[in-house]
């Protein structure tokens, strides 16, 4: 099952899901996996408090979860081309 769902704060999220098990995939600030576990059971998966349904700005924020995300973030940083 999949569908829309408003998680932590972020209106945009997308819930994957079958009787057992979920993953709540953020796309307001990734894609970023938000929540993995057992259908009303514990998160796996960290979300800082004070991040809960923010979004944009200039710095780095650690909103939690799992970043779709390939190393290394920065590319420049390290003087790799692709």
């Amino acid at each position: 099952m999949m569908e829309i769902v408003y998680f932590e704060g972020w209106p945009n999220c997308i819930r994957m899901s079958n009787r057992e098990i979920e993953l709540i995939i953020t796309t307001d600030v990734g894609p970023r996996i938000i929540r993995c576990g057992y259908i009303n059971g514990q998160n796996l998966l960290y979300i800082a408090g004070t991040e809960k349904g923010t979004t944009g700005g200039s710095e780095w924020h650690i909103y939690g979860g799992h970043r779709l995300w390939h190393a290394p973030e920065v590319i420049k940083k390290y003087g790799i081309t692709t």
